[in-house]
């Protein structure tokens, strides 16, 4: 089974923190040549670039049960993340995993 899931995080940056400080502390030490999150986007909103937006694609032949023992594979690696950032942004005001209903390119015209 193909999932195709979408998890987004939003939080600020505490003051006087730069993004480029915040990176260093938000790259994993360790990597799995299996992970499931393709691609993950970091993106600062216009109006205030301390509020900091990651957008992590999740795509794989994996089903809810696969994904609850990958969770628990990162949760070391994640929990290490998060000791180094945690004194360099805000919680988060979102943290959620939306499933894709639909992908589409709004440069070219959509079929109803």
């Amino acid at each position: 089974m193909t999932m195709r899931l979408v998890a987004v995080m939003v939080r600020k940056l505490n003051e006087g923190v730069d993004y480029e400080e915040f990176r260093k502390g938000w790259i994993p030490d360790e990597v799995f040549p299996d992970d499931p999150r393709t691609k993950v986007i970091s993106a600062s909103a216009l109006e205030d670039s301390r509020e900091i937006i990651t957008i992590a694609l999740i795509e794989g032949d994996h089903g809810p049960e696969s994904m609850q023992a990958w969770i628990e594979r990162m949760a070391p690696v994640e929990a290490r993340r998060f000791e180094r950032i945690k004194g360099l942004v805000g919680p988060p005001t979102l943290n959620a995993v939306y499933q894709v209903l639909a992908e589409d390119d709004l440069s070219k015209p959509l079929a109803g």
